[in-house]
C-alpha cells in the first residue's frame, strides 16, 4: 500500500556540537543509519548449532548532501575527531513519530567534486554511548 509509505522531504537531521547547531537536512541526499550489536558465543556441551547472546550495541550514521556555497562552517561542524549529538528523525519530529539522538563522534568528511555537477559532502558518525 503506496499510502503507507514515507518520503524524506519531512526528515530532521541536525549535528550539535560545540560551534553551535547545524542543519543537515537542508540539502541531503541521504541518511543511513546502520544500529548493530555485539555478541558472545555460548555455544557448549552438545550443542549442534552456535548460540549468542547480544552484548554491546553501536551504531554508524552515513550522510550525504550538497556542499554549500561558503560551506566554511560546515566543513568546521563536520571535521574528523568532533564530537556532538546527531538528530535523525525520518518523518520530523512529531510526536509519535520515530527520531533518534545520537552521541556521536564524526568520523570526518569526503568532498566530492566532479567537473560539471555539484559538490557533494560526505560523512560518517559513530555513536559514542547510549541514544535515545
Amino acid at each position: 500500500m503506496a499510502e503507507n509509505n514515507i518520503v524524506g522531504k519531512d526528515a530532521v537531521i541536525s549535528w550539535v556540537w560545540t560551534g553551535g547547531t547545524v542543519n543537515l537536512a537542508t540539502d541531503y541526499r541521504s541518511v543511513s543509519v546502520k544500529e548493530n550489536v555485539d555478541t558472545a558465543e555460548t555455544t557448549a556441551g552438545a550443542d549442534t548449532h552456535k548460540t549468542f547472546l547480544p552484548t554491546i550495541k553501536s551504531a554508524t550514521i552515513d550522510y550525504s548532501g550538497l556542499f554549500p556555497t561558503g560551506g566554511t562552517a560546515l566543513y568546521a561542524a563536520l571535521a574528523a575527531g568532533m564530537t556532538g549529538t546527531l538528530t535523525v528523525a525520518p518523518e520530523g519530529t512529531a510526536s509519535g513519530k520515530v527520531s533518534h539522538a545520537y552521541p556521536a563522534i564524526c568520523l570526518g568528511a569526503t568532498y566530492d567534486t566532479p567537473y560539471s555537477d555539484v559538490v557533494t559532502i560526505n560523512v560518517t558518525f559513530q555513536t559514542t554511548g547510549a541514544w535515545s
